[in-house]
C-alpha cells in the first residue's frame, strides 16, 4: 500500500483526535471524582453501583424508622417516670391523710393535691410524639383518655409497628390498660385515684388504707411497662447499630465501584499530555518534508 503524505496527516489528526478525548474523559474524572460518568464507562460496574444506591436509599427510610421508634420509646421512657412520680407523691399524701390525727380540713387540702396529680396521669395517658398518641394502640390519631371517665375507656388492643428491614416489624405502642389496668377494673390506676379522693372528702380512714394496698398493684404495672419499654429501646439501638454498620459496608463498595483513584488518574492525565506532547512533537517534524526534502 502507498503511503502518501494525505494518509500521514489523516492518521496524525486522528491520533491527536483521541488524546484530547483521553485527556477530557480523565480530567471530567479528576474534576467530579467519579469513575464512571456514563453507562458505557463500565456497563457490569454501574449495575452495582446503582443497586448499592438503591439498598442505601432502602436503608434509610428503615433508619429513620428506627430513629422514631426509639423517639417514642425514650418518650414513654420519660413517661414511666413521671408516672412513678405521681404514685410515688400520692402514696405519700394518702399515708399523711390516713394518720387518725389529721383534721378533716387537712383531708380536704390533701384531696385537692390528689385531684391534680390524677389530672397529671390522665396528661401521661394522653402523651403523643409527632402527633401520635403512644398508649392507644393503632389509633395513635386518637387520646386515649377523657379526664371525666379515664376509669371506664378501654384503649385499642391493637399495637403500633415500624419496618426496620425489608422482613422484620418490631413493636413499638403499648396499651394503656397495660400501664393503667383494665377499663373498669377496681385496680385501674384512675379507678384507685378517684377513690382515694372519695375518701379523703369523706373522711374515710379505713378507705384510705386500703387504697394503699391497692396502690402497690398500679406501681407494678408502672415497672412492668417500664421495663418492657427499656427492653424494646435496647433492640430499636441494636438494629439501629446494625444498620448504620450496613451502610458504613454500603458506601465503601459504592466509593470503590463508582469513585476515581485519584493517584491512577493524575497519573493517567499526565501520560496522556505526555503523549500529546510527543505527537505533536513528530507531527511537527513530519509535516516539515517537502518534495525537494524527498528527493534529496
Amino acid at each position: 500500500m502507498r503511503v502518501t503524505g494525505m494518509m500521514q496527516n489523516l492518521q496524525l489528526l486522528n491520533n491527536l483526535r483521541q488524546t484530547n478525548s483521553e485527556i477530557l474523559k480523565w480530567q471530567d474524572k479528576l474534576a467530579t471524582g467519579r469513575r464512571i460518568q456514563r453507562p458505557a464507562d463500565d456497563p457490569v460496574g454501574i449495575n452495582y453501583l446503582l443497586r448499592y444506591e438503591t439498598e442505601l436509599g432502602r436503608s434509610d427510610v428503615f433508619l429513620e424508622n428506627v430513629r422514631t421508634g426509639l423517639g417514642m420509646l425514650r418518650t414513654m421512657d420519660s413517661l414511666m417516670q413521671q408516672a412513678s412520680d405521681v404514685l410515688k407523691r400520692v402514696k405519700v399524701l394518702v399515708q399523711q391523710a390516713a394518720n387518725g390525727t389529721i383534721a378533716p380540713e387537712d383531708r380536704q387540702v390533701i384531696a385537692a393535691e390528689v385531684k391534680q396529680m390524677r389530672e397529671q396521669m390522665v396528661m401521661i395517658g394522653n402523651s403523643s410524639f409527632n402527633g401520635k398518641f403512644l398508649f392507644n394502640g393503632q389509633k395513635t390519631d386518637q387520646p386515649p383518655y377523657t379526664s371525666d371517665n379515664a376509669a371506664n375507656e378501654a384503649t385499642d388492643d391493637g399495637v403500633y409497628y415500624l419496618n426496620v428491614s425489608p422482613s422484620i416489624q418490631v413493636p413499638v405502642s403499648l396499651q394503656g390498660e397495660f400501664i393503667f389496668g383494665a377499663a373498669g377494673d377496681p385496680e385501674n390506676t384512675f379507678k384507685i385515684l378517684d377513690d382515694i379522693i372519695n375518701h379523703l372528702e369523706n373522711n374515710d380512714v379505713d378507705g384510705l388504707r386500703t387504697a394503699l394496698d391497692r396502690m402497690v398493684v398500679a406501681e407494678e404495672r408502672i415497672y412492668s411497662a417500664w421495663a418492657e419499654i427499656g427492653a424494646r429501646t435496647n433492640r430499636f439501638e441494636l438494629v439501629e447499630n446494625r444498620i448504620l454498620d450496613e451502610q458504613v459496608s454500603l458506601h465503601r463498595l459504592k466509593s470503590e465501584t463508582g469513585n476515581v483513584d485519584m493517584a491512577d488518574a493524575i497519573i493517567q492525565l499526565k501520560l496522556q499530555e505526555n503523549t500529546l506532547q510527543a505527537a505533536l512533537a513528530t507531527g511537527a517534524r513530519i509535516m516539515q518534508v517537502s518534495l525537494i526534502d524527498f528527493l534529496k
